[in-house]
């Protein structure tokens, strides 16, 4: 616990990925991305439990096998394609209130980000605890921005400035900086988790992460360039 609250991390991993099949038991420097998620929340000594979310019982048993608690198998309309997350994050604060364990904060571990550091998620936990945010989510400096080098297309199919601005500014480095959203963690309010109509619509805060931390894993080039990474990182 932290000033009294009860903190669990989870991993949510449902089994149909379509984008790459079995994408939870890929594996990114020698290790499955489930068994990296939950080796990293393993590593948050603010944790009161560490939790599997899943559908599937190869990945119920690989979470188990990890460290991790997967106490229930999720149903499967949480674990479909038209599923939100949240619905799924949901359902495990249920579960746990039912059980008379209700979370206070929980704090994701999404299976997608194998080079996060625990040190990133502590980094998190640290600035909701002090904000009091609703939210934290992590994220890195966008490499892009709207107004200078994103183009949209007209009907037909010439490019202009996707958010053109007034005079004045001329160069990107002067403009509002725009953060990229990653998916190392976030940290939530339960209470919020279960009242919110949209994920980002209260008091959101952002931890900044390296960019080379915050590698998503969506296909498989994502896991060549995620598994090269790795590599190179090790002693």
């Amino acid at each position: 616990m932290a000033d009294g609250r009860r903190i669990v991390g989870a991993v949510f991993a449902r089994g149909g990925s379509k984008g790459v099949p079995r994408k939870c038991l890929r594996e990114v420097g020698g290790r499955t991305l489930l068994e990296i998620a939950v080796g990293h929340a393993l590593q948050v000594d603010r944790l009161d439990r560490v939790l599997v979310s899943t559908d599937d019982p190869e990945y119920a048993a690989v979470g188990e096998s990890a460290g991790a608690e997967v106490p229930f198998l999720r149903p499967a309309d949480l674990a479909s394609d038209e599923a939100a997350e949240i619905d799924a994050w949901r359902h495990l604060i249920a579960h746990l209130e039912a059980e008379g364990t209700r979370p206070d904060v929980l704090v994701t571990f999404p299976a997608t980000a194998p080079l996060r550091n625990p040190s990133d998620v502590e980094e998190a936990l640290d600035l909701f605890l002090r904000t009091g945010a609703d939210l934290v989510v992590t994220g890195t400096p966008a490499a892009r921005h709207p107004s200078f080098n994103m183009v949209s297309l007209d009907d037909h199919g010439w490019a202009s400035v996707a958010a053109p601005v007034g005079e004045g500014l001329v160069r990107r480095q002067d403009a509002p900086p725009l953060w990229d959203l990653a998916t190392v963690t976030f940290v939530a309010d339960t209470s919020y988790i279960e009242a919110t109509g949209h994920l980002l619509d209260g008091r959101v805060a952002l931890s900044p992460v390296p960019r080379e931390r915050a590698v998503d894993i969506d296909d498989e080039f994502d896991l060549r360039v995620a598994d090269l990474l790795a590599s190179a990182a090790r002693p």
